[in-house]
């Protein structure tokens, strides 16, 4: 079986119409899933418009019909955990079971002074990923939570209606710690095809969270975010190496103006096209 493949659609200069064009020919080819960036701000120019990730997944729900919707990744430092899990729980609800939680440390400092936001240490934005994923967990409950950690404390918080089912969480990392974060408390891990040098390193560190949390890679989601030259001049053997790496989804980040034609082919190459 081939590996199934899902497209992140650049935020930078674009509409949102041209994003909810591109998103509903990958919902009608029948490709995996649609994944939107979580930036304010273009790190080509600074004036350059930038589409709010979170809102326009909501409206892209709406509009497609059976293809998995996400950010990759919802940069943990700018918003609470407690809001995180509620605008998810509402985005799960509008995509009737379609959305998944991709969740990740934040470090691109321009953008966090821009707006104000302390950025903090590598360690420190690792430590509240690993806080961030179990105040969201435990807020899916659907029960009171009172939560006191490092970076977040809840006082008997609730998000009404939990959402059904839960959506899979899954950490975005480059550096070892967050992986082995990924392994303890997530549902899966996406990982940069650049860091190719690394992987060994990042696997390793995800097996050991795994193994802290009395699991094993059995049923964990485990993406590789590719770029869209990775998957050329042969798509099956890119997606085959990767799979023999034990890769579960690939992920190919693509910029505007999307390629609606190489979409096409693509789906055609991988008979996913009736």
């Amino acid at each position: 079986m081939t590996l199934p493949v899902g497209f992140c659609l650049g935020t930078f200069g674009v509409s949102y119409a041209e994003l909810r064009a591109a998103a509903c020919l990958l919902d009608d080819l029948r490709f995996d899933s649609v994944w939107l960036w979580d930036h304010y701000v273009s790190w080509n120019d600074p004036r350059e418009s930038v589409i709010e990730g979170l809102t326009a997944l909501a409206a892209l729900a709406e509009a497609t019909q059976r293809i998995r919707l996400g950010p990759l990744v919802a940069n943990n430092l700018n918003r609470h955990p407690g809001r995180l899990a509620k605008i998810a729980a509402t985005l799960q609800e509008i995509a009737q079971g379609r959305f998944e939680l991709g969740i990740g440390g934040g470090g691109w400092r321009p953008e966090q002074e821009a707006f104000g936001i302390d950025q903090g240490t590598v360690d420190e934005r690792t430590e509240r990923v690993a806080e961030a994923v179990q105040v969201i967990r435990l807020l899916w409950s659907g029960e009171p939570v009172t939560f006191h950690g490092r970076y977040y404390r809840l006082t008997n918080a609730t998000v009404a209606p939990p959402p059904q089912p839960p959506p899979p969480i899954i950490v975005g990392a480059r550096g070892v710690r967050l992986c082995r974060i990924a392994g303890r408390f997530a549902d899966g891990l996406n990982v940069q095809w650049r860091d190719y040098g690394r992987l060994n390193e990042q696997l390793a560190a995800l097996d050991e969270g795994l193994s802290e949390s009395g699991r094993t890679r059995a049923g964990f989601d485990l993406s590789i975010h590719a770029d869209w030259r990775d998957l050329h001049p042969d798509p099956v053997a890119a997606l085959d190496r990767w799979q023999a790496l034990g890769f579960t989804r690939t992920i190919v980040y693509v910029a505007a103006p999307f390629p609606d034609d190489d979409f096409r082919r693509l789906a055609q190459t991988l008979h996913l096209t009736r």
